[in-house]
């Protein structure tokens, strides 16, 4: 299953914040899952990223439940021979994460027991039967049968942006799904990230003949976005393990790119954006003055200019007569217009100046403001 490894779903050690499963052959394989809940998906997967490539991790999975709620939650999975190996990669783990957002939470003992198996079912016990029916997987629990289908899903259109994330999920809402979104991520070699992502569509025994989703779903997009996929009995850890579906492997950014739709700001619109930032401000407590829908004056030292697209005559007007007396940070949400920004020679040469593009503004800690050294690096 595992690099060979044999294992028993349901034999396994839990310590805090770790499951551990031993292989039952010769291999003498450890693997080992943590879970954890967060608000900002976007925050840590860079920091996930390089742990993957620096071969930390074995991989993740983020895993989007629909209909979706405000967490997230993404398994972390380990690999190895040496336990205390192991443990000293998780524990440099969340101490970074915590680091950057002190609002993770890193789920143990029987929350942790609890979430792990959830997706197979709400009952944490090993009285469940499997068995297949035409391209479904049952699993009966009592008097309880659940359906499961399996989709994969064609992430090079959602990197693309032909299709959003964040519009798939609300289209999942709209045909009333239940069930999980579970991106696997690996690192392919030590510079590049890939993903195995697909649905699992949960069905119970009074609603099993409800829609083709296969279908539904690649209508409204106009592409072919899902396609069903059959697992076998013998393949049912793949669930447990938010492991790969198919080793089918879409190369991914490593800012995750592919997830950006999931944030709590609209980047496609500047009015909106602009109402979200100053919310984001006051809640952050952060003292500041709207001199504009788009520039704010923040802790009577920073302008805080945000644009759509590149605009070098009121960048020009504000650095007259603004430069010699506060420090200026510029925001523009469109990536492309962002590299005119950033080509300018001038803008490039200029010490109190800060540039952002989207994503360096979703790693941006808002709160930080208040603090000095946060202009050390404009």
């Amino acid at each position: 299953m595992v690099r060979k490894g044999k294992f028993k779903l349901f034999s396994f050690l839990i310590e805090k914040h770790l499951i551990y499963y031993k292989s039952l052959n010769k291999n003498d394989k450890i693997v080992a899952f943590s879970i954890l809940e967060i608000n900002n998906l976007l925050k840590i997967l860079p920091t996930l990223n390089d742990f993957l490539l620096n071969r930390f991790l074995f991989y993740y999975s983020v895993q989007i439940n629909v209909p979706k709620n405000r967490r997230k939650t993404i398994l972390l999975t380990f690999i190895g021979d040496d336990k205390s190996r192991i443990d000293k990669f998780f524990n440099l783990i969340m101490q970074k994460i915590r680091e950057n957002d002190k609002s993770t939470k890193f789920l143990k003992n029987q929350h942790l027991k609890r979430q792990f198996f959830h997706v197979l079912s709400d009952k944490i016990n090993n009285d469940i039967n499997s068995m297949k029916l035409g391209d479904s997987l049952i699993l009966k629990q009592g008097d309880d049968l659940q359906f499961l289908h399996f989709y994969e899903i064609n992430c090079d259109l959602m990197q693309n942006e032909k299709v959003s994330l964040h519009n798939l999920l609300k289209a999942l809402n709209n045909f009333n799904q239940k069930g999980y979104l579970i991106f696997n991520i690996k690192a392919i070699n030590n510079e590049n990230i890939a993903s195995n992502a697909y649905f699992i569509d949960i069905r119970y025994e009074k609603d099993r003949k409800s829609m083709d989703i296969e279908e539904e779903v690649n209508n409204l997009f106009k592409c072919e976005l899902f396609k069903k996929s059959v697992i076998h009995l013998n393949r049912l850890y793949i669930i447990l393990w938010r492991a790969n579906l198919s080793e089918i492997f879409y190369n991914l950014t490593q800012d995750a790119d592919i997830f950006l739709s999931l944030s709590n700001f609209n980047f496609q619109d500047l009015s909106k954006f602009s109402i979200q930032f100053d919310k984001a401000l006051r809640l952050n407590q952060i003292e500041f003055h709207t001199l504009k829908p788009n520039l704010f004056f923040i802790e009577d030292k920073i302008l805080f200019l945000i644009l759509k697209v590149y605009n070098p005559v009121e960048i020009s007007r504000i650095l007259e007569k603004f430069f010699s007396k506060y420090y200026l940070f510029i925001l523009i949400l469109n990536i492309e217009e962002y590299k005119k920004l950033i080509q300018n020679n001038k803008i490039r040469s200029l010490e109190n100046i800060k540039t952002l593009n989207i994503k360096d503004f979703i790693k941006f800690n808002i709160s930080n403001m208040k603090n000095e050294y946060i202009l050390k690096n404009s």
